[in-house]
């Protein structure tokens, strides 16, 4: 069944911007691209329909992406790796004070390889949190969720009479 997790930060006193949080996450180690150097990131008028688009955009074309979303109002979504690691996240936000953060790409677990076991809070909190308190992002508050993964429950039990 695996787990659901997340980070919701507030962030509004570091920048109203969600292109100067993702440059810094960038800073701190989280890239734009995957060991392919390809970036995935919502496109422009997907209308939260989360369409995923997966290229070889250079970084001022994903910039320009995310400033056009935002001039648009729609959310800014970015898949990001930490420094020569598998381990990835999904960033969501429309604006700095609500930013969600899903480790939810080969996601660290206490116990290795199962997807069923707790996040790893602590590790994602040093990458992420502890570097954000280090650098002074303005980082208001913060919060992690985990639950117990969504399963499809329209499959109907068959019974042999």
């Amino acid at each position: 069944m695996g787990r659901d997790a997340s980070f919701e930060l507030n962030c509004s006193e570091f920048s109203g911007s969600v292109t100067d949080f993702i440059k810094l996450l960038n800073s701190l180690g989280w890239s734009y691209y995957d060991g392919d150097r390809h970036a995935e990131y919502l496109p422009v008028g997907d209308s939260d329909s989360f369409d995923w688009q997966m290229d070889d955009s250079t970084e001022s074309v994903l910039f320009s992406v995310f400033d056009r979303k935002l001039q648009q109002e729609e959310t800014v979504g970015l898949v990001m790796y930490y420094r020569d690691t598998e381990y990835g996240i999904t960033l969501l936000a429309s604006d700095t004070s609500e930013i969600i953060i899903i480790p939810n790409i080969n996601r660290r677990t206490l116990t290795e390889d199962d997807e069923d076991s707790l996040t790893d809070v602590n590790w994602y909190a040093e990458r992420i949190i502890q570097k954000l308190l280090w650098y002074n992002c303005g980082l208001v508050s913060y919060k992690f969720e985990e639950s117990e993964g969504q399963f499809d429950d329209s499959v109907e039990n068959e019974t042999n009479d």
